[in-house]
């Protein structure tokens, strides 16, 4: 995920740069984390979760499109919130956003170590390979760095080279009925509840788009916003079926070291490396140019966890420490304390539900702002918005939100029942934080 200090980029953003960013920010997602939705509901029955989480994701894109077009100068999500609800609302958003990226950056880095791990033949060093990523981006935050447009686009091109050279290399060994046989999980109600997270891992943070909009030129807007944003999205879908399909397939799961994939946090590589043998010079050309795509979501997020907390914490009278310091060196503890304790399965869903939360606020945001009849109700300057919501179809519109409002609901009761003590946690530190300490 990318976050720009400065959204007065020289060079305003087209259709093609949205839907890098979309597609880079998200694209670390197929490389771990959906192994583990497999070993609940095994291989093919994981369709229906992904299926599920799919298509929340396509009624919150056109959720996103429209709100983006009405209100081109927000600056987040958080933003649609406040005109909606109010600004305790939109602080309360803001949180749940940090949570989303908080929780994933040591996910994220726990997958990067493992993958160098794996290249270097002892993954007993990744978590102190880990260790050193989060600590050298933890610095370079604290310069303002980010990774440009341009550099983005780069990485999503080599990330995307990265799953078709995989899917290329095990479609030689695909064979249906690995694909319906793997004997592994199975799909009820409480499956389908423990496996969501993961389906959802595939998707998580195409919304990054929304930090970027107000960096579109406003000529076009509409047109480089759907397509960016759809575009983007029905990108990640077909690669995420194609790895989902050709993985499954690919793998004889009579094998028993074949089980031992589902416990990886680096899947692609161990995966390639039960088909063509670990050896083999395309398991090590893959694994090194999947570090391209980890890398930059890393450091994206990493950055986006610092500046999301930045603002949350309270004023320093004097500048011997700036709130950029303290924000990174925070993240960085937290992170360093997750990579170390938790299972990267864990970093997953409490990531997923600080985002589902942002979903389920974003749409229900919508519905509401599309009730009102008068545009400047919701405080819109009318002279800097070129769209209202009456340019988008009511049904349309509405039926989207709905679906992503309900399946972000349910995701939401998902994680309560799952992880309840950390979702008690979670509402009274933000409700605390938000109607106690930030009064004002």
């Amino acid at each position: 995920m990318i976050v720009s200090e400065d959204n007065k980029q020289s060079k305003k953003l087209g259709i093609f740069a949205i839907w890098a960013i979309g597609v880079g920010m998200v694209i670390s997602g197929e490389s771990f984390g959906w192994n583990l939705g497999w070993s609940i509901t095994g291989p093919l029955w994981f369709f229906v979760p992904v299926a599920v989480a799919a298509l929340m994701y396509f009624g919150l894109v056109q959720t996103l499109i429209e709100l983006a077009c009405v209100y081109p100068d927000a600056t987040g999500p958080h933003t649609y919130v406040e005109k909606a609800f109010n600004k305790k609302w939109g602080a309360f958003i803001g949180l749940a956003i940090l949570f989303e990226f908080l929780f994933a950056t040591p996910a994220i880095a726990s997958s990067l170590g493992e993958y160098l791990g794996f290249l270097m033949n002892d993954l007993s060093l990744s978590p102190w390979i880990s260790t050193l990523f989060l600590l050298g981006f933890s610095i370079v935050n604290l310069f303002e760095m980010h990774i440009g447009v341009r550099f983005l686009i780069l990485l999503t091109l080599l990330a995307i080279l990265e799953l078709f050279m995989y899917q290329g290399s095990v479609f030689t060994a695909f064979e249906l009925q690995n694909l319906s046989n793997s004997n592994v999980g199975s799909l009820d109600l409480q499956s389908f509840v423990e496996a969501i997270p993961y389906a959802m891992w595939l998707f998580l943070a195409i919304e990054g788009i929304s930090l970027m909009t107000n960096a579109v030129d406003r000529k076009n807007f509409r047109k480089v916003i759907g397509r960016g944003y759809n575009l983007a999205f029905f990108t990640l879908l077909i690669l995420a079926v194609l790895v989902l399909v050709l993985a499954a397939g690919g793998i004889d799961w009579n094998l028993p070291e074949s089980l031992g994939l589902l416990k990886e946090n680096h899947p692609m590589p161990a995966s390639m490396a039960l088909i063509l043998g670990k050896d083999h010079f395309l398991v090590q050309v893959f694994t090194f140019i999947g570090l391209f795509g980890l890398i930059a979501s890393l450091q994206g997020i990493a950055f986006a966890a610092t500046k999301q907390l930045e603002p949350l914490l309270p004023s320093i009278k004097d500048n011997l420490v700036s709130k950029r310091v303290i924000a990174s060196t925070i993240v960085f503890v937290i992170s360093l304390a997750a990579i170390w304790t938790s299972q990267t399965g864990f970093l997953i869903e409490v990531s997923v539900f600080g985002a589902v939360c942002m979903y389920f606020a974003v749409s229900s945001s919508l519905l509401v702002l599309r009730k009102r009849n008068n545009i400047l109700a919701a405080g819109v300057n009318v002279k800097n918005t070129a769209y209202s919501h009456d340019n988008f179809n009511g049904i349309f519109s509405s039926f989207n939100a709905w679906v992503a409002v309900i399946i972000s609901l349910i995701c939401i009761g998902s994680f309560a029942y799952l992880q309840f003590q950390a979702f008690i946690i979670f509402i009274i530190c933000s409700l605390g934080y938000v109607f106690l300490i930030r009064r004002k």
